[in-house]
């Protein structure tokens, strides 16, 4: 006689228990893995919440085997990429799995949906007005514009790319620092608008209590802000209009070429509990120290009283706070994200996730075939660096084709 087939045992489980264990996944990645097991796990996952999303994943680029890692489970997991996208260069990123890729230095540029495969090309030109009596090189356009090639660094939306609403603010280097488009109406080119900014560090979009767009960090750490000069009608010309704040400087701030070689400066913008952040990194630059960070410190914009009379800027200036309070911060250019650490037990406050992008070597960006080699990536928490477990914080990274980037599914 035929032995009778063998129950499976995870058919076995009672409802209750497998909405238990659902609800202990606070990554997607393990959701979807719970729910590939059998029919039963399957149809117990929609019963629970939907994870909370706000810590971001660790994508990690390669040409063979792209992956991600997630700190609430501590495993780094293969990813599989929409067609295009292997072997690209990522250089943005917005919520719900969006990210900029650039698949060569001066084209094939994108913002695509890393989960469902969706695709808006961008621009691949940077389209700059010739000032009155300029000279018209063999890019030049009717109306006084001239064409240039230019290599995206990093790119920030201001809400979804498919709104129509959309607008992304790049950082570019050619003959201007800073352009924007319009992704959805499939923009032909990127508009610029100054030539004569210092050095940016770091962009990205805030709605703050005074102004709202476009928020730029220059070396100086001053802040200039990029907004439409009138509500945006979709399909209508791009026009912006730029207001710098009346930023007074820091008691101890010191201009970039008087700090010593061994305690080099860049910084970063994050938004936190609606207000502006800067984050300020020292790193050394012996070239022989592999991890060459040494410090962070942590301001936020502080306003004054409205200036009387109103054609008068309001005074502000950078106040620094000890210490993060119920907050982690995970940092990176254009894609850095300040997580209430209550809402997530995995995180500790007062910690900061960083990547190796103290600067960009644009080298490494004109070689295509390049290797990033990131080792100057780790945990800082409370003054000091950690040096993360296995299971926390991967703490070297190599890839053929990117640097690591954070991404919120």
């Amino acid at each position: 006689m035929a032995r009778p087939s063998r129950r499976a045992w995870s058919d076995g489980l009672p409802p209750e228990l497998l909405a238990i264990i659902v609800l202990q996944l606070n990554c997607l990645a393990d959701r979807a893995c719970f729910s590939a097991v059998c029919r039963a796990w399957r149809d117990a996952a929609p019963y629970a919440d939907a994870p909370q999303r706000g810590v971001p994943w660790l994508l990690l680029p390669a040409r063979d085997a792209p992956s991600f890692f997630s700190l609430h489970s501590g495993a780094t997991r293969r990813m599989r990429l929409p067609d295009g996208v292997r072997g690209t260069r990522f250089c943005g990123v917005h919520d719900g799995g969006w990210a900029a890729v650039a698949a060569d230095t001066w084209r094939g540029f994108a913002v695509v949906n890393l989960f469902s495969g969706k695709r808006l090309p961008l621009p691949e030109k940077l389209r700059v007005e010739v000032p009155p009596g300029g000279n018209h090189d063999q890019f030049a356009l009717a109306g006084g514009f001239t064409r240039h090639h230019m290599l995206i660094r990093t790119v920030v939306f201001s809400c979804p790319p498919t709104s129509p609403y959309c607008i992304a603010a790049a950082h570019v280097s050619s003959a201007s620092n800073i352009a924007f488009c319009q992704p959805a109406s499939l923009s032909t080119s990127w508009t610029a608008y100054r030539r004569d900014m210092d050095i940016i560090q770091d962009l990205i979009f805030h709605r703050g209590a005074l102004l709202q767009g476009f928020h730029v960090l220059t070396n100086k750490e001053e802040v200039l802000v990029y907004a439409p000069t009138a509500p945006h009608r979709p399909g209508a010309p791009l026009k912006l209009a730029c207001t710098r704040y009346s930023l007074r400087p820091r008691d101890d701030y010191q201009p970039d070429d008087a700090l010593p070689p061994t305690f080099i400066a860049t910084r970063y913008l994050a938004e936190s509990r609606g207000k502006l952040l800067m984050v300020l990194r020292h790193y050394t630059g012996n070239p022989v120290v592999r991890r060459r960070t040494r410090m962070f410190r942590i301001f936020e914009l502080t306003f004054g009283e409205p200036a009387k009379p109103r054609r008068t800027a309001t005074p502000c200036w950078w106040v620094e706070i000890p210490e993060l309070t119920g907050r982690a911060l995970f940092l990176g250019r254009s894609c850095s994200r300040a997580v209430e650490v209550a809402q997530f037990p995995v995180l500790q406050e007062d910690t900061i996730y960083f990547l190796d992008d103290a600067n960009l070597d644009l080298s490494m960006v004109l070689n295509n075939g390049s290797t990033y080699c990131n080792v100057d990536m780790g945990m800082y928490r409370k003054g000091e660096k950690i040096r993360p477990g296995a299971r926390q914080f991967p703490r070297e990274f190599t890839a053929d084709c990117s640097p690591p980037i954070w991404l919120v599914p």
